[in-house]
């Protein structure tokens, strides 16, 4: 136990070294909606008139002296975020490997809003670089639901380009570029909040999402306010690198496509609710690598699947509020990593009056593995119990001290605890 108290402490000190950025419109899994995006735009150029100081305001640079409030007069937001992890793992007590990993992402976001710039309304571009650095907790425990959301290849890339327009007040949206279909089709609000990678990626559901959005089209209907109708189509084997890949267009490496309905059916009231549910269809197989069975045939064909989401506020007064979320997701179970999941979870907002913007929350997620990745002898599934308490103490940084039960990891024998300090920081 010394010695993991001495890794964990040696990676939260690494993590408070770091930077990052914590909030949900920002996660890898996600990006902001168009009308937060057309918003922030405002919010630049109101911030020129409210001053604030450096412990308060929302970006570490301010406005970097004048810099954002000049953009944002032509239609641009500019903004610097940084995620930066520790986990550590104890000694065999809990599980036969031990140790700590250090994570880290930045990303550099420019938006441009068609109509700000003077060009035509309805349209806004954006962009994402990323890097990523640092090593993965999961590579030690042998989870197959991902510890952290934020981990990938150390690299530096651009992660997303695309053009976001809607017409007819915003009654109908066409999005094309490359593109994180999971965040406009599968994420639930509350999964966001969590670190661990099933509650914000559902592990069944193949649509292109971080740390490999792909290239496609996106197009949206909204009949209501309530009711919001989704379809895409994209690359089904994304590059992981910068460039525009073309094997959605000689359809060598497949396609994924999905279809989904959103449905808001308490608008905005105090106990509102969105809930979603799609189905997907990947045209060739899409898993795990060698996509073999044990008689040494190859799986080839098409996959499909359904997934569906819930986020249901239960009670709310003032700042604190009591939110539940559910969500999970079937999948082909003879060529999967993981043939089904479900996962749940409360967030609670607020829950020191004095705390205003402090989240607490606590969520389970369990996954059936697919044939492929089941060992002879073991289980065939993984659950997993994360608890985490998210608090600002400065404008523009968050730390998230975060713990994870995960039973029988990757379908072995026995449990692991992990433990871990996310720093989040706005520059």
């Amino acid at each position: 136990m010394v010695r993991f108290l001495t890794t964990l402490g040696m990676v939260c000190l690494l993590s408070m070294t770091g930077v990052a950025e914590d909030r949900p419109d920002l996660i890898p899994n996600g990006n902001p909606s168009p009308s937060s995006r057309n918003n922030s735009v405002d919010v630049e150029i109101a911030t020129e008139s409210t001053p604030s100081t450096w412990q308060t305001r929302d970006q570490l640079f301010g406005e970097m002296g004048g810099f954002r409030t000049m953009l944002a007069k032509h239609g641009m937001t500019f903004e610097i975020s940084s995620l930066d992890e520790g986990f550590g793992t104890p000694n065999d007590t809990f599980s036969e490997s031990s140790g700590g990993r250090y994570h880290g992402l930045t990303d550099v976001v420019l938006t441009l809003d068609t109509e700000g710039a003077g060009w035509w309304s309805g349209g806004l571009f954006f962009i994402d670089l990323q890097n990523a650095r640092g090593g993965d907790i999961s590579d030690l425990i042998g989870d197959v639901q991902g510890i952290s959301n934020i981990v990938a290849p150390p690299g530096t890339r651009f992660a997303e380009y695309f053009l976001d327009q809607s017409f007819a007040d915003g009654r109908f949206r066409l999005k094309a570029g490359k593109q994180d279909a999971n965040a406009d089709f599968v994420v639930a609000d509350g999964g966001g909040e969590f670190i661990n990678s099933s509650f914000g990626i559902i592990p069944t559901v193949p649509l292109p999402t971080y740390p490999a959005p792909a290239l496609g089209i996106m197009g949206g209907w909204s009949p209501s306010k309530a009711i919001h109708v989704k379809a895409g189509y994209w690359d089904g084997s994304p590059n992981l690198g910068s460039g525009i890949s073309t094997e959605i267009l000689t359809g060598s490496s497949g396609g994924v496509g999905a279809v989904g309905i959103e449905i808001r059916p308490f608008g905005g009231s105090i106990i509102d609710g969105t809930y979603r549910i799609g189905y997907w269809r990947h045209s060739s197989v899409e898993l795990s690598l060698p996509a073999t069975k044990e008689d040494g045939t190859v799986v080839t064909g098409p996959a499909d699947g359904i997934y569906f989401t819930a986020d249901q506020g239960l009670w709310e007064s003032g700042p604190r509020r009591l939110a539940f979320f559910a969500q999970g997701g079937w999948g082909e179970a003879d060529r999967s990593v993981v043939g089904s999941y479900y996962g749940a979870g409360l967030t609670f907002s607020a829950p020191f009056s004095s705390r205003p913007d402090d989240i607490v929350g606590l969520g389970v997620a369990h996954a059936e593995i697919g044939e492929l990745e089941r060992r002879d002898g073991f289980a065939d599934s993984e659950t997993v119990i994360e608890f985490f308490y998210r608090l600002p103490v400065l404008g523009w940084m968050t730390l998230n001290p975060d713990i994870q039960w995960v039973h029988r990891p990757g379908g072995t024998d026995g449990n692991t605890f992990v433990a871990g300090l996310r720093v989040a920081t706005v520059f």
